[in-house]
């Protein structure tokens, strides 16, 4: 199979990608004057003398597409990720991760980090879909966004975890609108006032949040979608309804871009917002493209014909050009950073059918301590670990719930180290050749499986446990990850206590998958919304309906609320101590080790309780004419695919050169 289309026809067309339907188009813009203000904008970074690249071509996986296009209510990364280049915040962040201006262009704080003070700029707009000027941002957009994350109603509990916790009042005002019912539609952000709410906006450039108690990682929360801005006028012209289900066509622009061209399942393209207020000191494309591979399979071939400027390598593809000095590839495979994203099996404690009857094998099994801990103390998932890097697998070894990097104690450890103490795993290096975790028992669980089998066999369950797992149907490179998934399980387990089952979704795993409950676990990632432990751990306890894992993945919530069944009694009841030790850590605000060993203690007793099971950390090897050392790289936050000052090459970078931005990029963050 050869492809030999231009790059524009290429994206125009969808047969190479799979089905698409166009959702709109607004307007034909191919050579309108956002071309112009790319252009006299800032320079694009140069660190090699290369020329840079005028349009780039980027990919998103066929199986992520987005749902929403409201940065308020999307609880979605790959939401995000597309309207993080077309909605702007207060803040946004540097290639090393540090914090800086966006809308706000200074911020401080009071000696206790309790009240905190934005300084807006005075030269901000929001625009159409053509680029069009509608309205002036002033401070007061804040305030109308903000009522709008709060109000049940509006946004439905979407993004409120973080308000409640860090603004006086927000969790009470949050209650008020959710008693309010249906009414709580007409409620404004002078409603939120009268209720107390620590958010004033003194005069149109200026944003003050009073926090509980000391937050000095305010700035980071204040980063996340929950304090995005809304213009009242797009509310007005849309209504509520129409306001949390806008699209491309009738959301209004603050950001580097509007988009040119929607095509769903298969492109998205971006030009540069006319009227972007940064422009002068951003560099920006002159088109963006995202492009929709349905099949991995096909993404080098894309790439080698230059229908993609950057693409991630299976494992197969890296072998190959890796084992041939000759390949045209060999000396240019780039090693990336890890992504911001912790990967773990979800398990599904309340599992159904397709018939929609309880899966009650799979819900005993689960449910049992000692079945759970035969993941962990016996998977090896070396072969899984190769499909992500088959150079260096072990490095996508992921013990912890919480993703490396998220902050730092006062002497600069790293708050998983402090798990890794609590779990016993702390004297345990990289040594590429044996998972860390496996080592205690050298992956030997004969002992912890004939008890869960006793166990388990004694309250009616068959044997071996079906375990469902869902892939992409017609993804290729999903297919065969999900085969050598389904050989570990066989490998570690044995075909007679547990088996993975392969089964395929259409379009959507939320929607085909999660919602009924089909699954046995999903394999997700979570990424930090802020610089604090807390914003994983809350999303797995109980008795918290923003506990997004716990109420829309593992369906505990469900079963907390509605009475454990016999068979779990003891999953519910090591919850509950979890979410207790959360809750310790929680009240400790005073001092950020304290606070910080609380919660490593809670997290540690949730892995070894085995309630989640980590997998791996996503490292993998990409051809690319882009430095991703040059992208933004938040740990937390939306704003980390937002295409501005990219340094890209005409000719792809080389290994070398990738070498030498991360000791650059290592050199710059231990300094």
């Amino acid at each position: 199979m050869s492809f030999n289309f231009d790059r524009r026809t290429f994206l125009k067309g969808a047969g190479a990608v799979g089905a698409a339907s166009l959702l709109a188009a607004c307007g034909e813009k191919s050579n309108n004057t956002g071309n112009g203000a790319a252009a006299s904008g800032a320079a694009a970074p140069n660190s090699t003398g290369a020329t840079p690249l005028k349009e780039f071509i980027s990919f998103e996986s066929g199986n992520r597409e987005l749902e929403s296009w409201n940065m308020l209510y999307t609880q979605k990364a790959e939401d995000a990720n597309v309207v993080t280049n077309l909605w702007d915040g207060l803040l946004s962040f540097d290639c090393y991760g540090k914090v800086v201006p966006a809308i706000a262009s200074s911020w401080e704080h009071n000696e206790d980090a309790t009240v905190w003070t934005f300084h807006l700029r005075d030269d901000v707009d929001w625009v159409d879909c053509n680029g069009e000027v509608k309205a002036h941002l002033t401070s007061k957009d804040f305030l109308v966004g903000f009522e709008w994350v709060m109000n049940a109603i509006k946004n439905e509990a979407n993004n409120t975890s973080m308000p409640n916790d860090t603004i006086v009042g927000a969790y009470e005002y949050y209650e008020l609108t959710k008693e309010a019912g249906d009414a709580a539609a007409d409620m404004t952000y002078e409603d939120m006032l009268a209720a107390g709410v620590g958010i004033e906006a003194p005069d149109d450039y200026t944003l003050v949040f009073t926090c509980p108690s000391a937050c000095p990682y305010f700035d980071t929360v204040a980063a996340y979608n929950s304090f995005y801005p809304v213009v009242p006028a797009l509310i007005e012209e849309l209504g509520v309804e129409g306001f949390r289900s806008c699209d491309n066509t009738t959301m209004w622009y603050n950001g580097p871009y509007v988009v040119e061209e929607y095509i769903q399942g298969n492109t998205k393209s971006y030009i540069p917002n006319p009227n972007y207020y940064d422009a002068a000191n951003v560099s920006r494309f002159e088109r963006f493209t995202v492009t929709m591979i349905s099949d991995g399979s096909i993404s080098l071939q894309l790439y080698q014909n230059r229908e993609l400027d950057e693409v991630d390598l299976g494992e197969s593809n890296i072998t190959t050009i890796q084992s041939d000095p000759s390949n045209e590839y060999n000396q240019q495979l780039c090693e990336k950073r890890a992504k911001k994203f912790s990967y773990c099996f979800i398990f599904n404690y309340d599992k159904k059918n397709t018939d929609g009857t309880p899966d009650e094998n799979w819900n005993k099994a689960i449910a049992n301590k000692a079945f759970r801990q035969c993941f962990s103390k016996g998977m090896v998932l070396n072969k899984f670990f190769a499909r992500y890097n088959p150079i260096n697998p072990l490095k996508c070894e992921n013990d912890f719930f919480t993703m490396k990097g998220l902050c730092y104690t006062s002497d600069g450890t790293d708050y998983t180290n402090l798990v890794a103490k609590e779990m016993g795993l702390d004297g345990e290096a990289y040594d590429g050749k044996t998972m860390k975790r496996l080592r205690a028992n050298n992956g030997d669980i004969t002992e912890l499986k004939k008890q869960a089998m006793e166990e388990l066999s004694a309250i009616g369950v068959t044997f071996p446990v079906h375990c469902s797992y869902y892939i992409l149907a017609g993804s290729t490179s999903a297919l065969d990850s999900a085969t050598v998934l389904k050989q570990c399980f066989t490998d570690s387990f044995g075909d007679d206590f547990i088996v993975l089952d392969i089964n395929t979704f259409v379009s959507s795993t939320m929607k085909e998958v999660v919602a009924p409950k089909l699954q046995s676990f999903t394999h997700m990632g979570w990424g930090a919304d802020f610089g604090d432990p807390i914003n994983f751990l809350t999303q797995i306890i109980i008795h918290d309906d923003n506990a997004y894992y716990s109420c829309n993945m593992t369906n505990i919530a469900g079963i907390v609320n509605n009475g454990p069944a016999s068979y779990q009694t003891e999953l519910v009841a090591a919850y509950e101590k979890f979410t207790d030790l959360v809750n310790e850590g929680r009240a400790i605000v005073d001092d950020t080790d304290a606070r910080y060993a609380a919660f490593a203690k809670a997290e540690a007793y949730f892995l070894d309780e085995n309630l989640i099971f980590p997998t791996v950390y996503d490292i993998t090897w990409c051809l690319t004419h882009a430095n991703e050392y040059s992208k933004i790289n938040a740990m937390y936050g939306p704003c980390n695919y937002k295409a501005v000052n990219w340094e890209t090459s005409e000719e792809a970078y080389t290994t070398e050169q990738y070498d030498a931005f991360a000791a650059a990029f290592d050199a710059a963050t231990q300094a």
